[in-house]
């Protein structure tokens, strides 16, 4: 959990860090806020089941602590960028895409490697680990907002210390047991099983389609239009835009909390409750409210997050089969990051250009409203939760 935690407070730093360059350093215009955020996505589209299917294949543990290492050379690459005064918009990118190539690798080992740790009881290694990470990505959040007194530059060295860190952690876990790939089975159709498992049952199809939805409409809105907001809006920097970053992870801290102490029974009522608060209150901010105000709206929105993304990952820990765990989970993250990589982020930047910061906000949080009212009219919930009684 040490060495989760050390890696996903990384990725709190390297979120506002990344948001940063971008918007302050480079004074990107939202087109292209969107893009730059869209590389850091992208790379789960292409990349993210043939993670899960190596994740099958090898020591996840090893695995981990590879992966762990390339992306903290990555992170000091960034670092020589920025303190040789080399950075631009297009080199930015190009950071993007690597640091998205890696973590599309990470992700699905990381999930998969919690059903070897857990126990039987997978919802509250899934709530647990939820609280980890948002905490930690809360504290990550918190050193970037400190960038405003330390320099962008220490902020990034210690975002590769805090990677390089969790690696001999890493290397403590146990290690998993590889399965043998079937010599008869083509890759294609490899890579291509995850999502076979996930399509043939209603009760990991749902989630997965409403996690597309998030990508597309909630996260990518997250990622481009809350930096654009802080500049554009509020006039504040990368200060403001910390305390922005944090405010979602503490809140999913909060719902996490909850989730343990309480447990999730009826998982599709609550996807469809979660969706909607988080929703409700995006289009609070949209109205144009003051700085606290949406801090706080933010806030509300991480403990949604948190109910939904507990549910969600609930269900697909639990209802993975042990020989496509790996891949079946990739899909559940090709959900998220592929969907806002592909469409969500360029998306909200187009919007951005085209409407302006509210409306956009308003708009895709509207339709992630109707998307809700659309599934619980088909009774998707109900088959989810039916499913699982």
């Amino acid at each position: 959990m040490v060495a989760a935690s050390l890696y996903f407070a990384s990725v709190g730093l390297q979120g506002v860090i990344f948001s940063a360059l971008v918007v302050f350093e480079l004074k990107a215009d939202p087109i292209w806020v969107g893009t730059a955020q869209s590389a850091l996505m992208l790379p789960s589209v292409f990349f993210v089941l043939l993670g899960g299917h190596i994740a099958d294949l090898v020591d996840r543990r090893k695995l981990l602590g590879t992966l762990s290492l390339l992306s903290g050379i990555a992170a000091l690459s960034l670092l020589g960028l920025v303190v040789t005064e080399q950075l631009s918009l297009t080199v930015l990118i190009l950071y993007a895409l690597l640091a998205g190539t890696i973590q599309a690798f990470i992700l699905p080992a990381r999930d998969s490697m919690l059903s070897d740790v857990a126990g039987k009881d997978l919802s509250r290694a899934v709530a647990g680990l939820l609280m980890a990470q948002w905490g930690a990505q809360a504290a990550g959040a918190l050193l970037g907002a400190s960038a405003r007194f330390i320099g962008i530059e220490a902020a990034i060295a210690a975002q590769a210390g805090l990677i390089l860190l969790s690696i001999p952690l890493i290397l403590l876990l146990p290690a998993s047991i590889p399965l043998p790939p079937s010599p008869q089975e083509p890759l294609r159709r490899a890579l291509l099983g995850g999502l076979r498992e996930v399509w043939k049952l209603p009760v990991l199809r749902i989630p997965f389609l409403l996690a597309v939805a998030v990508g597309i409409f909630t996260i990518g809105p997250y990622i481009v239009v809350l930096p654009v907001l802080v500049r554009n809006y509020y006039g504040g920097s990368v200060g403001e835009l910390g305390l922005l970053s944090t405010a979602f992870p503490l809140g999913t801290i909060v719902g996490s909390t909850i989730v343990l102490r309480r447990g999730i029974r009826k998982k599709g009522r609550a996807q469809a409750l979660a969706l909607s608060a988080s929703s409700t209150f995006i289009l609070i901010i949209a109205s144009g409210i003051p700085f606290p105000a949406t801090l706080a709206c933010v806030f509300l929105w991480g403990i949604g997050g948190a109910i939904f993304m507990n549910a969600g990952r609930s269900l697909f820990q639990e209802n993975a089969p042990a020989s496509h765990r790996g891949r079946v989970l990739s899909v559940y993250t090709l959900g998220f990051m592929g969907a806002s990589g592909l469409v969500g982020a360029p998306l909200s930047g187009a919007l951005l250009d085209e409407i302006g910061i509210h409306a956009t906000l308003a708009a895709t949080a509207g339709t992630t409203l109707l998307i809700i009212l659309l599934v619980f009219l088909s009774g998707g919930f109900t088959t989810v939760d039916g499913e699982l009684s």
